[in-house]
């Protein structure tokens, strides 16, 4: 390798979304980077919502044709941990037409789900996927809704999958996407669900049928299993498919037998598949690129698509200390793109001194600049970020303070964890704040 079991609807009385004013680390203006304050109400620009859990975070968004805003995610409101999806009208409140005024929450059966993924068929309906222990286990688990919310009947067993890849081991999807022709491509990772002083994980890719069956035509099986080096810790946290239908995964490699500081150090990884599901020989070293990041604690955490055909990778480097943000980018062969980042070397590494700094999600701009969002803790508490580069993948001194806009709900712990552009180019930004779904919009012109 080259070094380098239904769906509950949660009653209207417990539910609130609440706008609420903040800290804005610029002018709230129409300036790039600025908080747009036609969004969230009360000229905030941003909104919580609380769905009654103790944990209501979202983990993943998507944009409707209409304008309307899907946030996916958990919420244990129920009893339960479940996935829980939200949908807001194109004015930011919760859409009383979806769900149950609108919220969903999805119990596999009394179990432990939780949704990291999120994707818009072209027909409106919605999937979402992460991980369910309904058969005691930890598996792949993904849900598919109709447009009012309600699951679809035609999905899986009453509109659920899960599927165990192995026996005793926690399985568990990061990131989908849907084929053009409907089928549902799916990342994630698989380790051993018992307490072991050299833990194996592994990057798993499936693919399922648009009646969500498993595409049997797909790797092995329907599902592919990657393991970068003989007994390594290898984590998926990003999934984006290709325009030529390769799949590609990005994470992390460990072969310390675990992940970070104390099993040794971490790596970039990156591993792209062909559209039948097996690794492709023509990207790094049969399939398969590691990235020294030159830190002990480092992962990919996004993927996108570059406009010229090559790959875009964002997470952060240095986490054992306090994390510095990561934007790498990838010639389509696996190579890293020299003359990129902060480095000249393919690598951006930006220490803006605070305590955490790390990209969750990124987007490109019609003018090839990208957008990343993630977080950053100037103080105690940590702040929904929105950072972007130029093309060449510096800081763009143009978007907020020196390329990093950031919004703070009055001292809370608030990260972003997805981000959409809206066709008029604003910035949504997805996350959580504390224990709330929470949603912030900024200005990128």
């Amino acid at each position: 390798m080259k070094r380098f079991f239904g769906a509950r609807l949660f009653g209207p009385v417990m539910v609130a979304a609440i706008a609420v004013f903040a800290s804005v680390a610029q002018p709230a203006s129409a300036t790039p980077g600025a908080i747009d304050v036609t969004f969230g109400g009360s000229g905030s620009g941003a909104l919580r919502t609380n769905l009654g859990g103790s944990y209501d975070w979202a983990y993943a968004t998507a944009l409707q044709p209409d304008g309307r805003i899907l946030a996916a995610g958990v919420s244990n409101a129920g009893g339960t941990y479940d996935f829980a999806l939200a949908r807001y009208t194109s004015n930011h409140t919760l859409d009383p037409t979806f769900g149950n005024e609108g919220v969903v929450l999805t119990d596999f059966g009394k179990s432990y789900d939780w949704a990291y993924a999120l994707a818009l068929q072209p027909d409106g309906k919605i999937v979402v996927a992460g991980m369910s222990d309904a058969s005691g286990s930890k598996d792949f688990a993904l849900a598919r809704f109709l447009p009012n919310g309600s699951l679809d009947p035609g999905f899986g067993k009453g509109g659920l999958v899960t599927q165990g890849m192995r026996s005793l081991t926690a399985d568990v999807i990061r990131g989908i996407a849907i084929q053009p022709d409907g089928k549902i491509v799916a990342g994630g990772s698989s380790h051993e669900d018992v307490v072991t002083i050299g833990p194996n994980s592994d990057f798993l890719v499936a693919r399922y049928l648009p009646n969500g069956s498993n595409d049997l035509s797909f790797g092995i099986g329907g599902l592919m299993s990657t393991d970068f080096g003989r007994s390594s810790f290898d984590q998926v946290h990003a999934l984006v498919l290709q325009p030529d239908g390769k799949v590609v995964l990005g994470g992390y490699t460990n072969d310390g037998d675990g992940p970070g500081v104390l099993f040794g150090a971490d790596q970039l990884a990156v591993a792209r598949y062909t559209q039948s599901g097996m690794l492709d020989p023509g990207f790094g070293e049969g399939g398969m690129v590691v990235v020294d990041g030159g830190s002990l604690d480092e992962r990919i955490m996004a993927l996108a698509n570059a406009p010229d055909g090559g790959l875009l990778a964002g997470g952060y480097v240095n986490g054992e200390k306090r994390s510095d943000l990561l934007l790498a980018k990838l010639r389509t062969d696996g190579s890293l793109v020299s003359g990129f980042g902060t480095t000249g070397k393919g690598l951006s590494v930006n220490d803006l001194g605070t305590y955490s700094e790390r990209v969750s999600s990124l987007v490109v701009q019609p003018d090839g600049k990208v957008v990343a969002g993630g977080q950053t803790a100037v103080a105690h508490n940590a702040d929904l970020a929105v950072f972007r580069y130029t093309a060449e993948g510096v800081l763009d001194e143009a978007f907020g303070q020196a390329g990093v806009a950031s919004y703070d709900f009055e001292g809370r712990e608030d990260r972003v964890q997805a981000i959409a552009l809206q066709p008029d180019g604003k910035i949504l930004a997805v996350g959580q704040s504390e224990a709330d779904f929470a949603l912030a919009r900024f200005n990128s012109h």
